[in-house]
């Protein structure tokens, strides 16, 4: 640094503010970029996503992670990476595993039902269905095109909520 002297102490000052500064930077993404592999079963995925996004969005969001499902068939295509500060990180696999293990509770019962009325209890749009899966908490699937079976209705939820939603379902069908 070359110029008068006050102007080069200034410059001076401000350069080691400057690195230090830096510094400082590098050890913060140091810190945040710590990663942390959770290995969770591909068939969960799609819950810990959620409709559009909004599950796993709150979740990076109230950490400040960053979470990255990998791709369909992949060979670790059951390893969840989460990246950001330790604490986050092991906060946001917290939740994760809650989703997991609430996901592992549930029971699912096959329901026979026969496909001409499907769309009966589809609705417009699907809104009686949705109806009905928000009053029980339960996920309701119906077969597709191609099913062996095209009468199986799959219901998905806590114990008492899919055998009440069956008996539900049952009654409107008839």
């Amino acid at each position: 640094i070359t110029g008068a002297p006050g102007n080069v102490a200034r410059a001076r000052t401000a350069m080691e503010e400057r690195m230090q500064q830096l510094e400082g930077e590098q050890k913060d993404r140091e810190l945040r970029s710590f990663k942390l592999e959770v290995e969770v079963e591909p068939k969960y995925h799609p819950k810990i996503i959620g409709r559009r996004g909004a599950v796993i969005s709150k979740i990076r969001d109230s950490h400040q992670v960053n979470i990255q499902f990998p791709e369909k068939g992949s060979e670790n295509e059951n390893i969840i990476t989460i990246t950001g500060y330790e604490e986050s990180t092991r906060a946001a696999e917290q939740d994760i595993r809650d989703i997991v293990s609430e996901l592992e509770d549930q029971v699912s019962v096959d329901v026979a039902i026969d496909h001409r009325v499907h769309s009966r209890l589809i609705g417009s749009r699907g809104r009686a269905i949705r109806q009905i899966m928000t009053d029980y908490k339960v996920d309701i699937k119906f077969p597709t095109r191609e099913a062996a079976d095209p009468d199986v209705v799959t219901v998905t939820g806590a114990e008492d909520n899919v055998y009440e939603c069956q008996d539900h379902l049952l009654n409107l069908a008839e």
